[in-house]
């Protein structure tokens, strides 16, 4: 069986953490994966190819965050190979003011969360479209509802995808696609620099979930043909409380925040 046949996804940022669960997931449902990531793909198609030997996994190892990306990598598919399923996932994130971020990494984050998503949608939603079945999948965030210091960035790109998801929703409606966004609170993986001892205490407080369990809600929702999830009842509620702060009292924690950093 050639590379053109069978069904195909692409997962980016799928060599580990969210990214990895979703090519598991997706093999599981008799996907074939190529998997996108700026390293560890080989090792990740290795491992997948003894626990789905039946499926077929091509790694790509390659920097997202460019403007070149979105079209080399489709430009690295073998001919014929028609994508059923695209999963948005690569992401980053900069904790810091914007004013302390490097031009280099405000154009990663922009490029890795909008440029490059929106590219491999434009690439491959109108061929979905042609055949009449398809999926994709945005990964956001419930930042994209907080205009808050520290996380500028990370929450403007998640709050584009946010828009985009919800436009390109309607736009598909009736052809066959389902394009869906997904709004998750913290995950637990290497995205946060974090302690263990606080990864078990997020985990309990239900601000920070698995991996695992992130990708399942989002593969359950994204092939019901539904969109919007927000896991986790903390989540919700954030997502309605947070954009209600006063402006002067986010400001006032902002101060004594970067006062306290400062001072170390």
């Amino acid at each position: 069986m050639g590379h053109g046949s069978g069904r195909w996804a692409i997962v980016t940022g799928g060599s580990s953490g969210m990214g990895l669960e979703y090519v598991r997931l997706l093999a599981g449902r008799g996907y074939d994966v190529v998997i996108a990531a700026l390293d560890g793909c080989e090792a990740v198609a290795a491992r997948m190819r003894e626990e789905f030997p039946e499926r077929r996994f091509i790694a790509l190892d390659m920097d997202l965050a460019r403007r070149e990306a979105a079209h080399e990598l489709q430009a690295a598919l073998p001919e014929g190979l028609q994508v059923e399923v695209l999963v948005n996932n690569a992401g980053i994130i900069h904790i810091r003011h914007f004013r302390d971020m490097s031009p280099e990494e405000l154009d990663r984050i922009v490029l890795l969360h909008n440029y490059t998503p929106t590219q491999l949608c434009r690439i491959f939603l109108p061929e979905m479209a042609a055949r009449g079945k398809g999926y994709v999948l945005n990964i956001s965030s419930i930042t994209a509802w907080m205009q808050f210091p520290f996380i500028s960035t990370y929450a403007g790109t998640k709050a584009y995808l946010r828009q985009f998801t919800g436009s390109l929703r309607t736009e598909y409606r009736g052809t066959g696609v389902q394009v869906a966004a997904i709004y998750f609170g913290a995950v637990d993986t290497p995205l946060y620099n974090l302690s263990p001892r606080w990864r078990t205490w997020l985990r309990r407080l239900g601000i920070m979930i698995s991996p695992q369990r992130a990708a399942r809600r989002a593969m359950r929702m994204l092939f019901a043909g539904r969109s919007g999830a927000v896991p986790g009842l903390v989540n919700k509620l954030a997502i309605v409380l947070c954009p209600l702060l006063p402006r002067p009292l986010v400001a006032a924690i902002d101060r004594a925040v970067t006062r306290k950093l400062d001072a170390k």
